[in-house]
Order: structure tokens, then sequence, then C-alpha cells
């Protein structure tokens, strides 16, 4: 028996969407996602926005995101990678159904507790049911916790090692690394997913 709950948010779910973001950004750093995105993502229905709450209080203790990908957001996820990684032909020229594991974070004091198995298995699953594939990027970050071991025992396969992937997010941006500032010099390891469409 675990002493936390996971749930699917949705468009009124704003206070916790906003609670998992603060968690996001205490893990990953700063501008990974904003909460009016988010919550226009929850309505259109292209989102999945995962919560994992604990305590008599539910605090987030854990969230998780997927998304399936437009053109435009397509291109946003490519531009940044060599062009070997992936094509940066749209999706929507040869039907192609896109998504992505967006960002994925677990409060320190319940790492190694199944909370990051249980978000990385219900994202999968949805990705896998909506999308031809999927692809997210691991953070090669210096910490222990990292996900690429958890993501590749749901089939993510490793495709690439992206050097500087985050530098011009993190130059130009908002965006933060809780590891390195801005700009962000860690490694990504890009990870794709076959889809049952």
């Amino acid at each position: 028996m675990t002493d936390w709950t996971v749930a699917e948010l949705g468009p009124h779910d704003r206070r916790v969407v906003t609670e998992a973001i603060t968690l996001f950004e205490a893990v990953v750093g700063r501008g990974a996602l904003i909460v009016d995105q988010a919550l226009q993502g929850l309505h259109d229905g292209t989102l999945l926005f995962l919560a994992a709450r604990s305590g008599t209080q539910s605090a987030v203790v854990g969230a998780a995101t997927a998304c399936v990908l437009d053109d435009d957001s397509y291109g946003e996820l490519v531009a940044p990678m060599p062009a070997s990684a992936l094509a940066a032909t749209p999706p929507s020229v040869d039907g192609r159904r896109i998504g992505r594991l967006g960002t994925l974070a677990v409060a320190a004091s319940m790492r190694r507790r199944g909370v990051g198995s249980a978000l990385t298995a219900q994202c999968t699953q949805w990705l896998r049911q909506r999308c031809t594939e999927a692809y997210t990027i691991s953070w090669l970050h210096s910490e222990p916790d990292r996900s690429e071991g958890v993501l590749k025992a749901f089939g993510w396969q490793p495709v690439a090692v992206l050097h500087d992937y985050w530098v011009r997010a993190t130059t130009t941006g908002e965006a933060d690394c809780s590891q390195c500032g801005r700009p962000c010099h860690c490694p990504g390891l890009l990870l794709r997913l076959t889809g049952d469409r």
C-alpha cells in the first residue's frame, strides 16, 4: 500500500496545476510549463497532467505531463537538435500523430517509492493509445535520481544523446536549470516510444 495517490488533472484544477508547476520548478528549474498554457491544453484534450498527492493536506509530491504535438510544437521540439536526431518534417505532412512525455518530477522526500514509475506508466499508456510515436528527453544531470532507467523499463528506446539541447531556452527565455543555472549545458537523452495508432 502507498501513502500517495495519482490523479489526472482537468482544466478547472488551477490550484493543483500551480502546485505541480512549483514542484517542476524546484526540481528541474523554471520555465518548463506555464499555468495558463497547461490549463488550455487540458481544456483542448491535448495534454495529460498528472499529480501525485500525499498526506492529509494532499500535498503535490510528484507530477508529470504528456501531450500530443501539433506541427508548431513538434518544430519547437526538434529545433535545438542536430539534423540527424529527428526529421524536421511536420507530422501533418505524412499523417503521423506524435506525442511527447514532458516534464516529470518527484519531491526528494518521495523518491524511490514508486511515484515516478506510476507517473511514467500512466503517461506512457496515454501516449501509446493516442500516438503513432512519442518522444521524451531524459535530463542527464549529475544527480543519482535520473529518469532514463525508468523510461527504458516502460519501453522507451534511446535514440541519441543531445548536447546543449537546453542552451537556447535557458539563454533567451525565462527558463533556467536547477543544476547549472543559465545557460544549461546538461546533456539530454532522446528516447522514442512506438504508439498503438
